[in-house]
């Protein structure tokens, strides 16, 4: 058995697996190291003592009266930074994996056209296809365009005008290469899913009264 003094990580490890803190293969290294020095074992238990002892050796205190605010101010926030979060480095390690994922909260809208709104889900770059969430705001209208790929629409929310017919939630709608859309309009606002090449001809300017 094993007599040595712990190095000074060893100690920070000890503190660490104290605490109930390090995890993976640090902590089953840490173990198997345990398992082998007296050093180390006293070091585990002393840290154990003092981590065990910290709830008692701090005195009671009242909260102030406007904890719960702050909480509340802090818990209300909270979206925002998961907008952050979900959006970093993990998720574009997904997509090489061949999964992709935005989430609901995602702050991926951009405004295209004075009150038309899209928010890209993923693209395509075999067929030159987008899928995206697209939002029209009432009274909006979109150019007149000629489909260099299939477009798709599926309407979720209010009502559009494409195509010659007028699309209600659940409806759906496709075009095919070289057809156009001579009006794409709403009057009381639309939320679509849509599947569409960006490289679409554009007839005449876009409309936006």
């Amino acid at each position: 058995m094993i007599h040595q003094e712990p190095s000074d990580e060893v100690m920070e490890q000890a503190a660490l697996y104290a605490l109930g803190v390090l995890e993976g293969q640090e902590k089953e290294a840490f173990e198997k190291l345990v398992a082998e020095g007296c050093a180390t074992c006293q070091a585990v238990k002393d840290f154990q003592n003092v981590a065990g002892r910290l709830g008692s050796s701090v005195k009671p205190m009242t909260p102030p009266s406007s904890l719960r605010a702050t909480l509340m101010d802090r818990i209300a926030a909270e979206p925002k930074a998961h907008q952050h979060a979900s959006t970093s480095k993990p998720v574009e390690q997904l997509e090489n994996e061949g999964l992709t994922f935005v989430r609901s909260t995602d702050d991926l809208w951009q405004e295209i056209f004075p009150g038309i709104l899209l928010k890209p889900l993923s693209f395509d770059k075999t067929q030159g296809r987008m899928t995206a969430l697209a939002r029209m705001a009432p009274g909006k209208n979109y150019a007149a365009h000629k489909h260099t790929a299939p477009e798709e629409f599926y309407v979720l929310e209010g009502t559009c005008f494409v195509g010659g017919q007028l699309l209600h939630p659940g409806d759906y709608h496709r075009a095919e290469v070289g057809t156009v859309h001579h009006e794409t309009s709403t009057e009381d606002g639309c939320l679509m899913l849509m599947t569409f090449s960006p490289n679409n001809e554009m007839l005449d300017s876009v409309k936006t009264s």
